[in-house]
């Protein structure tokens, strides 16, 4: 059992990485560092964002509260203009609270901006790379370093454009190539599209592999809980800005070896992003505050008996456009609530590269949204075949769509009262004839 204690906390968090990294089975990825912290750790094999975009699931994984809650329900850079509401707290500010030292270095593209939300300071290098040596100045410039930090990596790796100069692609270790998922067309387009994805995963676990040492370099790996995560799936049609697993499904491991977090072992249970919050406070033996939507795993990172969570919900309001859907899944199946009409796979722009051009095809077959989607994970994993209509999944059907009706209900989404204004359109009106 861990006993509450104050580890300095570390979250290393990733753009668009999903779960394509070697731990998670992707065998002709290069990230040896990865594995390594697998071995030691704690692997989540079944954990899942809130939201399969940027801002909003990252806006849950550092409050532990739905999007449609914090605020967060698109983009909150300009234009886009989403934030987090003012009386929402950031996992920072809590720390805070708890007399740690704070430090952003990155994106903190959950929130419009930093001040106020209990960053000490924000240092705006987006290199992994470079990152271990912003938090090492960082570290050595701290007054009264005896306290606890928490520290926040947000690197841009591994978000398209890719590839780039400095980030030539991968065709894979000598005769392993790539790996092209099963809900893609293996095409030569989609090969050279997932060899630029490989290139670029290669630099976020060389990142990743200089923060581990500069941990041990300097002692720190005994007393730092280090959560490495991303938000959401990769850019590629039918995964990010989608409810499929492939949108959905995020890498997530935990390492703290004085707290007993490690020894590589991996739980299959189902998680969300929105229960990191919880879970962290729960470490310290915090009470969790009672507007916390998420539920603490604490339990399961030292192997203690723990009540899994039956299912876990996502959902998408806002990308490019107005998209708003909502979903539940259980381990068997994934049921998903479409709430405005429009073509049924939205594929961002940064996204339509070579792999799009290949499954244009494969994008059109089902070209309208239809109402509800149901798939059965045990028999069509990669969710190819829409059985909500299917007599035989009638009850799985009426008792997934209840269970989603009764979350949003719980939960106050905005999206049952009627259509979900944007920043955009409101700032439009309150404009309008000045």
């Amino acid at each position: 059992m861990i006993k509450p204690q104050r580890p300095n906390i570390l979250v290393y968090i990733s753009h668009d990485t999903g779960r394509h990294i070697s731990p998670y089975g992707i065998d002709t990825v290069h990230t040896p560092n990865a594995e390594r912290l697998a071995a030691d750790g704690v692997l989540f094999e079944k954990c899942f964002c809130t939201a399969p975009q940027c801002s909003p699931s990252r806006a849950s994984a550092f409050t532990g509260r739905y999007p449609h809650s914090n605020g967060v329900m698109g983009l909150t850079h300009a234009r886009f203009g989403w934030d987090l509401h003012d009386d929402e707290t950031h996992l920072a500010a809590h720390l805070k609270a708890l007399g740690y030292d704070t430090c952003m270095i990155g994106t903190p593209h959950e929130m419009r901006r930093v001040e106020g939300r209990g960053f000490d300071v924000h240092l705006g290098e987006m290199d992994c790379r470079k990152q271990p040596g912003v938090l090492a100045e960082w570290l050595d410039g701290r007054e009264g370093a005896g306290r606890p930090f928490y520290a926040q990596l947000a690197p841009y790796q591994t978000h398209r454009p890719f590839p780039r100069d400095d980030c030539p692609p991968d065709f894979g270790t000598p005769g392993l190539g790539v790996t092209v998922p099963g809900y893609l067309d293996d095409t030569p387009g989609t090969r050279e599209d997932f060899a630029a994805l490989q290139g670029i995963v290669r630099q976020w676990d060389e990142g990743l592999g200089m923060l581990l040492s500069l941990l041990e370099g300097r002692g720190l790996a005994e007393s730092t809980l280090l959560l490495v995560t991303t938000d959401h799936g990769i850019a590629f049609p039918r995964a990010k800005c989608t409810l499929y697993e492939p949108g959905i499904g995020v890498l997530a491991m935990m390492r703290w070896p004085g707290g007993g977090v490690a020894g590589g072992r991996r739980c299959s249970h189902l998680l969300s992003n929105v229960d990191f919050v919880p879970t962290i406070l729960d470490v310290l033996g915090r009470d969790v505050p009672g507007d916390v939507q998420g539920r603490s795993f604490r339990r399961l990172l030292t192997g203690e008996p723990y009540e899994p969570r039956e299912m876990v919900f996502s959902e998408m309001t806002f990308h490019g456009w107005y998209r708003p859907m909502r979903a539940v899944r259980t381990a068997e199946h994934n049921y998903i609530r479409n709430f405005e009409m429009g073509f049924a796979i939205q594929v961002p722009t940064d996204a339509k590269r070579k792999a799009y051009v290949d499954n244009l095809d494969r994008i059109r077959r089902q070209p309208h949204t239809p109402y509800e989607e149901l798939y059965d994970l045990r028999a069509d994993p990669w969710e190819q075949t829409n059985v909500a209509d299917d007599p035989a999944y009638a009850e799985v059907r009426s008792r997934l769509s209840k269970a989603l009706g009764d979350w949003m209900r719980q939960t106050d989404d905005p999206l049952l009262c009627g259509p979900v204004a944007s920043p955009f359109y409101r700032e439009a009106v309150e404009g309008l004839g000045t």
